[in-house]
């Protein structure tokens, strides 16, 4: 069983969904699988970088063979990455459409077809004045078929006014776009509208209809591709048959080829035909039987009134989402209604997302009717790509990301639902959007943590300050009073500070004020308050000790001292002054009372001291 891994963008457009037909059809004939990994573009790099998280940072070599069709990546940049990555495994890999050096390329034989296309226009139809509707300026097809047209504009004597000239991006919604922009100009009469795929050209007949402008009765248009949609309207698009089924099926056979070391045909090209149809004036025969299409139309609205419900519900459910887990619970009834046996959602560390937080690390997989989650144990094992129940299988595969930013990837098994219907894309689009959320709740509940733990906390030792040892003391006090047990206040004060800071530093005098903080915290009991109380000074305050007992505490503060001071790692040795105060648990004073008689008993030591 050999994996193949599949590269393109805007996987619902027609030519790229035909071409991954083919390759699909015929790994099915020889039991391998297809991995597609699904880029749709825009004009964003930081968008385009978070879209192609899942490809850049995936490890290629675990597959046995390539396929690219760079010609539908609509970024140079991360279109020249991918490249880089297939041509370091150095393993057989094919490009379509793209000459790329060192990669199989399978063609079709664009420039041939959109010649003979443009002829017949200039010589059937006798154009002249032509607005032309081409695709992205980084798209090779759509370069070469506007430089073919004019150049047989210029062949007749005429010439491709570049006012007349609008870059689309293969979308319907260009091809509107393009047809206001020419009214907006004064530019919208013309002898033909020339497009660069079907999609384009039916925005534009819809818009110019829009407009009172009948095709081919006061203008004709063409497009490019034979899309399902162009063949079977009405009137008829003109346009060009690419076969793209074929072109997939070739690049294909040649990787296996290639694996298996047989040989292969180096630089294949497919044929395209024109098809010269009803909106350039011409006749057609229908592809397809009209009740066959109405069927089709009829399934499709009743299928997308679905999809639409069913986001409508996701997101209503997803609004509540406060996580990880959140989100997932939510997505999980949808699962089963897209289509495939099996379906995962990832989230995880991809972009340096911090493994050591639980909630960056989910996710759940979905197969057979079965769910299951994805936790830490089990993480290693979280790639959806192969199955160890056979091959055959196609695996299409989606980055999570907001922006630049990479959450995890969702990957459907055996759908074909990505292939035809927006709503897929919608979904992924839905869910980026919510995991953005969350991520913006857990970095503002963390921040309020934050400002939280700044006023309670001393920010140099992480010990209580006086606002925050006020705060809990009240509680403490209630507890010893309602249960009868008498409380302590340990006021400690630490010996040699300035003496530190004017010799060897403020740096190394707050790092002795640390190490002091340090031996209270792991010497006092854990319901025991401790508070820095000034520069130099700390406190502990308790319940239920005897005096006896308060004084072994201290005795234990002593001894963890001397043990600090005897790794001999530091520069310094620390002692302290400490005294501490015995309080009855009926106790009426104020607590700044209470430990101001524990910084006497302490200055009692200290004076001691000074007398030695």
């Amino acid at each position: 069983m050999r994996n193949i891994a599949f590269f393109a963008g805007e996987l619902q457009l027609d030519s790229q969904r035909k071409v991954l037909e083919g390759i699909w059809q015929a790994a099915k004939e020889d039991g391998n699988n297809i991995v597609v990994y699904c880029l749709t573009l825009s004009a964003d790099d930081s968008f385009n970088q978070g879209e192609a998280a899942a490809m850049l940072y995936d490890d290629f070599s675990v597959y046995d063979g390539y396929i690219i069709y760079s010609e539908s990546i609509y970024s140079e940049k991360i279109r020249n990455v991918v490249i880089d990555k297939i041509r370091s495994q150095g393993k057989p890999a094919a490009s379509i459409d793209d000459n790329i050096p060192g990669l199989i390329f399978v063609s079709s034989d664009n420039e041939s077809a959109m010649r003979e296309l443009s002829r017949h226009l200039i010589e059937e139809h006798d154009i002249k004045v032509v607005n032309f509707i081409s695709g992205p300026d980084d798209s090779i097809d759509s370069v070469t078929r506007k430089r073919v047209f004019k150049e047989e504009m210029e062949k007749a004597g005429r010439s491709l006014d570049e006012k007349r000239c609008y870059t689309g991006d293969y979308y319907a919604r260009s091809g509107r776009a393009a047809v206001k922009y020419f009214d907006e100009q004064g530019l919208l009469e013309a002898d033909a509208y020339v497009c660069a795929n079907d999609q384009m050209a039916l925005g534009a007949f819809y818009a110019l209809s829009d407009r009172g402008i009948s095709v081919p009765a006061d203008t004709i248009l063409s497009g490019y591709d034979n899309i399902f949609e162009a063949a079977n309207h009405y009137p008829r698009i003109t346009t060009v048959n690419r076969y793209e089924e074929k072109i997939g099926r070739t690049a294909y056979k040649n990787v296996i080829r290639a694996l298996d070391g047989k040989s292969y045909s180096e630089d294949p090209v497919v044929e395209s035909d024109p098809v010269f149809a009803e909106s350039c004036g011409c006749g057609a025969v229908r592809p397809v039987n009209h009740r066959l299409v109405v069927n089709q139309y009829s399934r499709n609205k009743l299928r997308e009134a679905r999809y639409s419900e069913m986001i409508n519900e996701l997101t209503v459910d997803l609004t509540n989402a406060r996580s990880v887990d959140d989100i997932c619970e939510s997505l999980k009834p949808t699962v089963p209604e897209l289509g495939g046996d099996a379906f995962t959602m990832l989230i995880g560390d991809l972009e340096g997302r911090s493994e050591s937080d639980p909630s960056t690390i989910g996710g759940f997989r979905y197969n057979n009717g079965e769910f299951s989650s994805i936790t830490r144990e089990n993480f290693e094992e979280r790639h959806p790509r192969f199955d160890a129940d056979g091959g055959g299988n196609l695996h299409i595969i989606y980055s999570l990301h907001y922006r630049e930013l990479f959450f995890g990837l969702a990957s459907i098994r055996n759908s074909v639902m990505p292939l035809f219907s927006e709503f897929y894309r919608v979904l992924i689009m839905t869910l980026s959007s919510s995991l953005e959320q969350v991520n913006n709740i857990q970095k503002m509940e963390k921040m309020i943590k934050t400002l939280d733990e700044m006023w309670v906390f001393d920010p140099m030792t992480h010990v209580y300050n006086r606002a925050g040892f006020f705060k809990f003391s009240e509680q403490l006090m209630m507890d010893a009073r309602a249960e009868q047990e008498d409380m302590f206040f340990i006021f400690l004060d630490l010996d040699g500070l300035k003496k530190v800071n004017d010799v060897l530093g403020h740096e190394t005098g707050d790092r002795m004020i640390c190490d002091m903080a340090d031996v209270l915290r792991k010497t006092r009991n854990k319901e025991e308050l401790l508070m820095r109380y000034g520069g130099d000074e700390f406190v502990v305050f308790g319940k239920g000790l005897s005096s006896e007992e308060v004084e072994e505490a201290i005795v234990k503060i002593r001894k963890a001292m001397e043990e600090l001071n005897a790794s001999g790692d530091r520069e310094y040795k620390i002692d302290a002054s400490i005294g501490y105060h015995m309080v009855p648990y009926d106790n009426e004073k104020p607590l700044s009372a209470l430990i101001e008689l524990a910084d006497q008993e302490m200055y009692k030591e200290k004076r001691e001291k000074h007398k030695r």
